[in-house]
């Protein structure tokens, strides 16, 4: 019996959504975009990536060890980030990051500062030599991500003062569950920066990366319908967009979010008055769903009349029947707001039953505050019809995370 709560991600699954986005975006005549998965939305997949996937988008120091951990291609990372101090620098170039962002003027004073003063300590192990860093300038959206128009054109403007770098193109990422509307606006921005820059200084990018931040249906029974239609309206001008620049496109959310699933069991039953409330042993501290308001929306849900076993086998039956009684489902935490979902109609649930949440592969493994009231991590596992189940971390105390000075 596998002790909840716990996620399972979906290898198999990871894989046919990277397939589907690749020939969604394949260009006539062979021309291919590259296509990057930012791990943020859950490091977890790293454990084995899609063919289909080019690059991996690192945002911080952590997700960068993780990849240096499980040995992920340094050619195939983009180190990102709003915030990079020179330590962290030297260690993407050591490892051999491919590419490397910059954010602000200062980002690219310190990348060239890195690569000007030699390689760091360590870096000769990996046989990697550099004698310029890549980097891609961050367009602001409009918010403390990237910089201005102006600070990308004075660092095109000023080779000589940023020696240790290549400027090889541009990035832009405006956030996520975008209209096709919001798409075209945001391609026209990058179109007329370009336009800006190659007017000026004969600038011609190398590569145009690009999030745009396709909608993920988490509440709606004909979502792959749904999905697939965004994808090709999307991809219709983006490959229109790649007869122009060398684009490349970045998702996190839109290729992730459909190999989750989350097991949390119910350990408790009772009505007060109208409701009647199912107390899980899991909670909004393990699950988050964008665009959930006030819990009033019911992502996939099913049931299963006992537990899960080992190898996934149920030994109960999953209830298909006509639901029959409203239910509030809520956590194990000690606040109001740890309600999952204000009003669900399901089977007549019993102390015991196991709750599968659906789509739950993108962000909630890491975006959710697993540490509030020092309740244990859930476990995590992945999938493939080729090797099972494999256990990928197992439950941990949150208790010694939060403990100051001591060990349990």
């Amino acid at each position: 019996m596998r002790q909840t709560p716990y996620y399972v991600f979906d290898m198999d699954e990871f894989a046919k959504r990277a397939a589907m986005i690749r020939a969604a975006l394949d260009c006539k005549g062979g021309r291919r975009i590259p296509l990057c998965f930012s791990i943020k939305a859950n490091p977890f997949l790293l454990h084995k990536l899609p063919a289909g996937l080019d690059h991996v988008e690192v945002c911080s120091p952590g997700e960068l060890e993780i990849c240096i951990a499980l040995g992920v291609k340094p050619e195939s990372i983009i180190y990102s980030g709003v915030m990079k101090e020179k330590c962290d620098i030297e260690r993407a170039v050591s490892y051999g990051a491919g590419i490397l962002t910059c954010e602000s003027i200062r980002h690219a004073t310190l990348i060239s500062e890195v690569i000007s003063e030699g390689m760091p300590e360590g870096a000769h192990e990996t046989g990697f030599v550099k004698t310029k860093a890549q980097v891609i300038l961050r367009l602001t959206s409009g918010n403390q991500f990237g910089m201005s128009l102006d600070n990308i054109e004075y660092i095109i403007s000023h080779p000589d003062e940023f020696k240790g770098i290549e400027v090889i193109g541009i990035h832009y990422y405006s956030g996520t569950q975008k209209s096709l509307r919001k798409i075209n606006k945001d391609l026209e921005k990058i179109r007329s920066a370009l336009t800006g820059l190659k007017e000026k200084y004969g600038f011609e990018p190398q590569l145009v990366e690009y999030g745009p931040g396709l909608c993920v249906e988490y509440f709606e029974d004909d979502w792959q319908e749904k999905e697939k239609q965004s994808l090709d309206e999307a991809a219709e001008v983006l490959r229109e967009f790649a007869e122009e620049y060398p684009l490349g496109i970045e998702m996190g959310r839109f290729l992730a979010a459909s190999c989750g699933k989350y097991y949390t069991q119910v350990k408790d039953l009772k009505s007060t008055g109208d409701a009647n409330y199912a107390i899980l042993d899991g909670g909004i501290h393990h699950l988050n769903y964008f665009g959930q308001r006030m819990a009033m929306q019911v992502p996939p849900i099913k049931v299963y009349g006992c537990e899960v076993s080992e190898n996934e086998e149920r030994t109960g039956v999953e209830f298909t029947e006509l639901p029959d009684t409203d239910y509030t489902l809520c956590g194990s935490l000690c606040t109001v707001a740890d309600v999952l979902v204000r009003e669900v109609k399901l089977k007549k649930l019993e102390i015991g039953d196991v709750l599968e949440f659906g789509h739950c592969g993108a962000y909630s493994v890491t975006e959710a505050p697993a540490l509030f009231l020092s309740r244990q991590f859930p476990a995590v596992y992945a999938y493939s019809k080729e090797y099972g189940y494999e256990c990928l971390r197992e439950h941990i105390p949150a208790a010694e995370i939060n403990l100051a000075g001591k060990k349990l």
